[in-house]
């Protein structure tokens, strides 16, 4: 044994019926067995929380990375190296990688990214220094291309990856505005994100709002949601315009998920309908890491983070939370092993 007690992971424990409630997850604790050759043992500072869990914690075979009852709850997590077996990773080493919901991992190290706490904190590494700031970086820059003088709204802006677009449009020269859930989350992406404008989606007039806000129609749809938001926006895209699909947070619970009826919107503008995936760009993240570092230096930029203190047993409540859009940036799980 290697003396640390015992792992304590999270498992499913039946499949969530809607939004995800805490008795669909179970926490288990395993003996944590010696490390053999080419193997690490990593203590987990962070979890990171993200939406697009439910999508896989579904009772379906359509998606990828399926979880099913009895299995460890996917997730990233940022942590230190407190063992090692593997020439190309030492004790004290900090690391990110897709090791799921526990405290302690064994990985032969496939996989695995090494942070360097000293450009961001090992947090960040999970958030908008990780793949959320990458996603909406990538997305944003090599596929919707904003210029300046354009017209960007980018639905679900107060979440992990909306809340970096809306920065990134901004530093492109774009007129910006963002859709989220309430009062408060609007003032915090004018006053702290620098959005030109944010819309309450429950107000009743809130197309109406966007309408105003979009004289000249929108040159980029960043999707994050799905949904009727992103369905009425189709409705004022612009000729040439690009509708990114990043997110569908408001389908992943449905028991039927809906598409968009307003497509013809994109015959009659002559607009592209795009998905997108980050995994693509796994070769880039270095460069657009020494970018965005510059950008956070000089001022410009923010990583957004809404953490929340705890252990294993409670990334269901956190991640209940993020449904109920508590959140502001991207939310973690801060474990007790975190500095």
């Amino acid at each position: 044994m290697n003396n640390l007690g015992k792992n304590k992971k999270l498992l499913l424990a039946k499949y969530p019926n809607g939004l995800a409630e805490l008795d669909d997850f179970i926490t288990e604790e395993v003996e944590v067995p010696n490390i053999v050759d080419n193997e690490l043992l990593i203590q987990s500072h962070y979890v990171g929380v993200d939406a697009a869990l439910r999508l896989i914690v579904r009772d379906s075979d359509e998606f990828l990375f399926r979880v099913q009852p009895g299995d460890i709850i996917h997730a990233n997590i940022a942590g230190e190296v407190i063992a090692s077996n593997n020439k190309d990773f030492e004790v004290g080493d900090f690391v990110t990688g897709a090791l799921g919901v526990q405290s302690l991992s064994i990985s032969n190290g496939e996989g695995l990214e090494k942070c360097d706490p000293n450009l961001s904190p090992l947090g960040s590494w999970l958030g908008g220094f990780g793949v959320s700031g990458l996603t909406a970086y990538f997305a944003l820059f090599d596929e919707c291309k904003p210029q300046p003088g354009e017209t960007i709204l980018v639905t679900g802006a107060a979440g992990a990856v909306g809340s970096m677009a809306g920065q990134f449009a901004k530093l492109a020269g774009a007129k910006v505005i963002g859709t989220t859930s309430s009062k408060e989350k609007c003032d915090w992406l004018v006053n702290e994100l620098g959005y030109d404008v944010a819309i309450n989606y429950n107000d009743e007039n809130w197309y109406e709002q966007l309408e105003a806000a979009a004289p000249d129609r929108l040159n980029i749809i960043f999707d994050n949601t799905g949904g009727s938001v992103m369905n009425e926006a189709l409705k004022l895209i612009a000729m040439h315009g690009v509708v990114l699909l990043c997110g569908s947070t408001s389908q992943y619970y449905q028991d039927e998920m809906s598409g968009p009826s307003n497509y013809i919107w994109l015959g009659s503008m002559r607009a592209r309908l795009q998905g997108f995936v980050i995994f693509d760009y796994a070769e880039r993240y270095t460069d657009a890491r020494k970018k965005i570092s510059q950008w956070i230096d000089n001022g410009s930029l923010k990583l957004p983070e809404f953490v929340c203190d705890g252990d294993i047993e409670d990334f269901p409540s956190a991640f209940k939370k993020l449904f109920e859009g508590k959140n502001f940036g991207k939310m973690l799980l801060k474990l007790p092993a975190a500095k």
